[in-house]
């Protein structure tokens, strides 16, 4: 199993590597010298002191061209990273992950999305890490991320997902991680894994008949061919017997 997800982690990567390299070939090829024969030419302009209107507006049109075409490259790039780094993530390649959405961050500093993904990518990392100061490091780092994920979009409910898991188990935030998942399930009623993680929650703090409705509600959502709808019946009679 192990070998098979090393293959896929390296093949993303090389896919990565691919990528760059093209968007590269096409920025120093050929078009490359257009452009640096042509920002010589504006700069010859600029730096002539008896410059007229019509220099001046002639060279506009060619430095928009490339100032779209570096754009362009700056976006298919971020957009590279971060799915390369949601892969990254579904084969368990958390240092990877991270890697490729930090770049992903640097180029869009203002993306919910990148934050979510790389508060969910610190997550992973600390609940994995042996060593306990590398543990507490990364599930503050994730809290960090979610937070200012939901600074920048309030509505991200994956942000939001993940924030309340890391609240409870990165820091036995209990409440607070109630209080988050709440929020989930009052605008996605048919969220199966937030009621799960609700009734969790509930559970834990011996407020059972609230982690029992939680239960029987999933029930309601799911058929009976679910496997789901079984771990929840099974809580509902466990609960129950304790109750």
């Amino acid at each position: 199993m192990y070998s098979s997800i090393w293959r896929e982690a390296v093949s993303f990567k090389a896919s990565l590597v691919l990528c760059i390299v093209l968007v590269m070939v096409g920025l120093t090829g050929c078009g490359n010298i257009k452009e640096r024969r042509f920002l010589s030419e504006s700069r010859k302009v600029l730096s002539n002191p008896d410059r007229n209107i019509e220099e001046l507006d002639s060279i506009r049109p060619g430095l928009r061209r490339i100032i779209d075409m570096k754009l362009q490259a700056v976006n298919q790039l971020e957009i590279v990273n971060r799915v390369l780094g949601r892969r990254y993530l579904v084969a368990g390649s958390y240092n990877l992950a991270r890697e490729a959405l930090e770049e992903a961050e640097y180029l869009q500093p203002y993306s919910a999305f990148i934050k979510k993904d790389l508060g969910e990518c610190h997550y992973f990392i600390g609940a994995s890490a042996l060593d306990q100061e590398d543990r507490e490091e990364n599930f503050y780092k994730s809290q960090a991320y979610y937070k200012k994920a939901l600074e920048i979009d309030p509505d991200l409910l994956e942000a939001r997902y993940g924030f309340s898991l890391v609240l409870y188990y990165g820091f036995d935030d209990v409440q607070g991680a109630i209080d988050q998942m709440k929020v989930v399930v009052g605008k996605e009623p048919e969220n199966v894994e937030a009621r799960f993680a609700l009734g969790r929650y509930y559970y834990e703090l011996g407020e059972y008949s609230k982690a029992l409705g939680e239960y029987i509600e999933i029930t309601n959502i799911l058929p009976k061919s679910s496997p789901k709808r079984d771990k929840a019946e099974a809580n509902i009679m466990q609960i129950n017997r304790e109750m």
